[in-house]
């Protein structure tokens, strides 16, 4: 006999299956899988088809000690954790964060900073950042004592050389140069003192030194893994965890630092073990099962699965948007006339229907209502395929070589493999092809992202934008990020005039003028037709009834710490009963 939710996830299939079958024939495909960034796995050996985790991995509290503090924690146990994708390498210095980075970055590192959940930002690995010349200079000021894993102090040298490795990394250089002059760009002032010198004032800059810019590693181990890329995977931190091992794709294993700077009193956990599972509606069974402790995932199958067998879950929407992006660099969607065409045939309400399913709502922008800086003003267009064909009709009259039959030519590109995504590119497809000839192109997610930078693409499904402090946005919209080879201004869409409402944004601190500035951003963006949002992204954090005191962390301060912030965990506070 089925249960309430077996017969709920059945009817869900079921719907998705007649929905699929429907649009696999109105396309002519057969469905291949796809998925989003952050549910690709590189290595063939990741346990993601349902399997308990290898062997190897201990259950929890196995051959480990365990007894209740004078508080209400319970020291002792390894936590397992499932997350949506693998990660290329843990050096902040070298490789790329997503949130199954930033799931283990935020265990292995202290950022110098962090924001609290008013949105402002406090030191934490940092003892202090102060202005100078009106905000075009910061002096950050570490903490005294502070050890990294291998021993070694962490001072200004460790600051400066992580600042100059990030500089030199052809990826992580591009998050920083823009904001840098060419010279002068950093001066020690003593042996825990660096001022950074900026182009021009940014009055929340702490903020950008949050994640992984303000994730530090010691000079030593910089250069070692310079000579030596495995030593990415294996990084030297100062946070709560240390890396014990770690099998890229499969597991990895993080330990109790034993000597961290704010003490072990409050991390019970003995060890915390990362697996990376693409298919995350697996994953979440098998955290319901107990199989796995822990899963943070977006994906709303995953996330109902969680809600129908009853497991506990903290969620957050004011962290990122999802979105489609258009190359507007190169035809066709140099032309706003083909990014309104497709803008106004996008399928937003199947979409809905079919694949988010109540998980999360709908977006017109790139921040949620809830936050200040939402426009309400601005309305994202879709749904209207009557208005795209006077302007594909246009256009091909115009362009004819990007266009065939009257259609016209581009690529879908995307990440896979995963069921949902495969669905929701045929919903996408479905509603383009009148007007389009749609080619397909699936990709593993590292090479997805590399495409994309590159700007070797022409519409890609993506997330971004919807901090809860928006002066990291400046980073995916400013000109300056636009023009390289290498972009993280992805659709490389230049307009000066944003530049001075984004530069102004961050030189103020009059909050009613930053507010009125991030609006008249939403507006800029909805106008240029380079995006077309779909919802805001909903991070789930799923949980067995024995795992406690998530979101439990404060800041070194007492500060009221962000939990889930777009994925991202402090989990040193937590406990297994």
């Amino acid at each position: 006999m089925l249960t309430r939710s077996s017969r709920s996830r059945m009817a869900r299939l079921l719907a998705l299956l007649l929905v699929f079958t429907l649009f696999a024939a109105a396309c002519g495909d057969d469905g291949d899988s796809t998925t989003s960034e952050d549910d690709v796995d590189t290595d063939d050996t990741t346990p993601d088809d349902g399997s308990a985790p290898p062997t190897s991995a201990p259950e929890v509290g196995e051959g480990e000690d365990e007894a209740t503090t004078e508080e209400t924690g319970v020291v002792g146990g390894t936590l397992r954790v499932a997350v949506e994708a693998p990660s290329d390498g843990l050096n902040p210095a070298a490789n790329n964060f997503a949130t199954s980075s930033y799931v283990m970055g935020y265990q292995i590192y202290d950022p110098l900073f962090y924001v609290d959940t008013e949105g402002n930002w406090f030191p934490f690995l940092a003892e202090s950042a102060t202005p100078v010349n009106n905000a075009t200079s910061w002096d950050i000021k570490l903490r005294e004592g502070v050890n990294f894993h291998d021993g070694t102090p962490l001072n200004a040298d460790a600051l400066i050389a992580t600042f100059l490795a990030q500089l030199e990394s052809p990826t992580v250089s591009l998050a920083v140069k823009p904001s840098r002059p060419e010279e002068n760009r950093y001066e020690k002032l003593d042996e825990y003192t660096v001022r950074f010198n900026l182009l021009r004032p940014v009055q929340n800059w702490p903020v950008s030194l949050s994640s992984q810019l303000g994730f530090i590693v010691p000079a030593d181990y910089l250069a070692a893994a310079a000579d030596d890329e495995a030593l990415n995977q294996m990084p030297v931190g100062t946070g709560p965890f240390k890396v014990e091992s770690r099998e890229v794709g499969v597991v990895t294993r993080l330990v109790r630092n034993d000597d961290y700077w704010q003490g072990t009193d409050d991390i019970y956990l003995d060890a915390i073990e990362i697996y990376p599972i693409t298919d995350t509606v697996i994953a979440a069974e098998r955290v319901a099962r107990g199989e796995l402790d822990l899963i943070v995932t977006s994906n709303p199958e995953a996330q109902l699965t969680l809600e129908d067998q009853g497991v506990p879950t903290t969620s957050n929407l004011l962290g990122a948007e999802d979105d489609i992006m258009m190359n507007t660099s190169k035809p066709p969607f140099d032309d706003i006339r083909v990014r309104q065409a497709l803008t106004f045939a996008t399928d937003r309400e199947t979409y809905a229907n079919v694949i988010v399913q109540g998980t999360k709502p709908m977006a017109d922008s790139m921040f949620h209502p809830d936050l200040k800086w939402h426009n309400p003003d601005v309305v994202q267009e879709s749904d209207m395929p009557e208005l795209a064909a006077p302007l594909i009709a246009e256009y091909c009259a115009e362009v004819p070589e990007s266009c065939t039959n009257g259609k016209v030519n581009m690529e879908l590109q995307y990440s896979g493999p995963s069921v949902t995504q495969t669905l929701l590119m045929d919903i996408l497809v479905n509603g383009w092809e009148d007007y389009f000839n749609v080619t397909r192109q699936e990709l593993l997610q590292p090479a997805h992202v590399n495409e994309v930078a590159f700007g070797l693409f022409d519409v890609v499904t993506w997330r971004q934008f919807g901090q809860i402090d928006p002066t990291n946005e400046v980073i995916w919209l400013e000109c300056a990020t636009a023009a390289e080879a290498v972009a993280l201004n992805w659709v490389r869409y230049c307009d000066p005039e944003r530049d001075e409402l984004l530069f102004a944004s961050q030189g103020t601190t009059d909050e009613a003028e930053r507010i009125r500035l991030w609006q008249e951003v939403a507006q800029n963006v909805n106008e240029s037709y380079a995006y077309i949002f779909t919802f805001h992204a909903n991070w789930v954090v799923g949980f067995n009834d024995n795992v406690k005191n998530i979101c439990g962390t404060a800041g070194p301060g007492g500060e009221d710490v962000i939990c889930n912030s777009d994925g991202s965990i402090f989990l040193h506070n937590a406990w297994i009963e």
